[in-house]
């Protein structure tokens, strides 16, 4: 722990640093145990009420450095572990705090914020949260319009249709954030990557679903139910998500999830697609990476969850359910060429050829 005393103070007379550690876990455990007044003691209590609603199971904070700026004053850089009780991991945020020394030389927490650079988190921005549960799901809502008991349905059907396509239990974390706005400041981005984007998963190993209520709003109820069921997919396959997993079978297996069991033509669940294979444009070959990116061209980025869809389930058609599984697993591992040749029989020039002559087939090409 790195101790740094304001410049100007005299040698020998640099004020004594707190026990950032010491205090902050006080703090930590009076949170955990639901002990108001033992919190309130540790100093600012204003966030009581809105990390109280959270169902925390884990809370602990890693002290980084103290900076002593003059005699009553420190500022604290820590990380922050936290898991609420249906995370699938520890999430972890890097957080910057404010202590204050009394008059009787105790220090206290006046204030608990995202360091520079670091997204918000749910309790930064609702200072009353309001938490729906089930045996399947958790939804965490902000603002005083939004019952998060609409989204829990939403949640158990999405647990469900992973644990029959993947024999793998999750019990997705729903947040539901005021507005786009907010839904962006938890993931630190400019609104304007997500106006059109219904929800999305976040990074890390707590990886929760956010819901941007603006756009999920004019969905009707199937495709809000796909929504969620492809994004509880990315929670319950993360941890078997590797750099080696390519966009379109990560993206195409949330879709053929979302999708599976559904009597929906091709064509109509693949709008984008099925226009241009209409018009004889049937992609060279399997969506890249970059056609998947956020805020990118509505055209490029629809195609390419459409072609990856239809290249899962032509996998699930052609190899059965069950290759799905293990050529995730397997690609996640070996890499893409490897994986296709060991799970499939085929290598990736003799799978695209395979995949764009569905193409034709389902969506009417030329």
């Amino acid at each position: 722990m790195g101790v740094v005393a304001a410049l100007g103070v005299a040698a020998g007379c640099a004020p004594a640093a707190p026990d950032a550690g010491e205090l902050l876990t006080r703090r930590s455990e009076a949170l955990l145990r639901g002990d108001r007044t033992a919190f309130a003691a540790t100093g600012d209590a204003a966030q009581w009420e809105a990390l109280h609603a959270l169902p925390l199971t884990a809370w602990r904070y890693e002290v980084a450095e103290v900076t002593v700026q003059g005699e009553d004053t420190a500022t604290v850089e820590a990380e922050l572990r936290h898991r609420l009780e249906q995370d699938v991991g520890t999430a972890t945020a890097r957080r910057v705090l404010t202590l204050g020394r009394d008059d009787d030389g105790t220090w206290r927490v006046t204030a608990d914020r995202p360091a520079p650079g670091e997204a918000e988190q749910l309790w930064d921005q609702d200072p009353a949260p309001r938490t729906a549960s089930t045996p399947r799901t958790l939804v965490v809502a902000s603002g005083a319009d939004t019952d998060p008991r609409a989204y829990t349905p939403l949640g158990e059907a999405a647990a469900r249709a992973v644990d029959e396509a993947w024999d793998t239990a999750v019990r997705p974390v729903v947040v539901v954030p005021e507005s786009t706005e907010a839904m962006a400041r938890l993931l630190d981005a400019p609104a304007s990557a997500y106006r059109a984007t219904a929800a999305v998963t976040t990074p890390g190993d707590a990886p929760r679903v956010v819901v941007n209520p603006e756009a999920f709003g004019t969905l009707g109820e199937q495709a809000r139910q796909i929504v969620v069921t492809h994004e509880a997919t990315h929670v319950a396959l993360r941890a078997r998500t590797t750099t080696r997993t390519p966009m379109w079978l990560s993206e195409g297996c949330a879709d053929w999830t979302a999708y599976r069991g559904e009597e929906q033509p091709p064509a109509e669940a693949a709008p984008a697609l099925a226009r241009a294979a209409r018009d004889g444009d049937v992609p060279r070959g399997l969506p890249t990476d970059g056609e998947f990116a956020f805020g990118g061209d509505a055209g490029t980025v629809g195609r390419a969850y459409e072609g990856a869809w239809l290249a899962c389930r032509l996998v699930a058609d052609r190899w059965g359910e069950r290759a799905v599984r293990t050529l995730y697993d397997a690609v996640g591992e070996d890499g893409e060429e490897a994986a296709l040749r060991d799970v499939l029989g085929v290598d990736r020039a003799a799978f695209t050829a395979l995949w764009q002559a569905e193409l034709r087939e389902e969506l009417g090409a030329r």
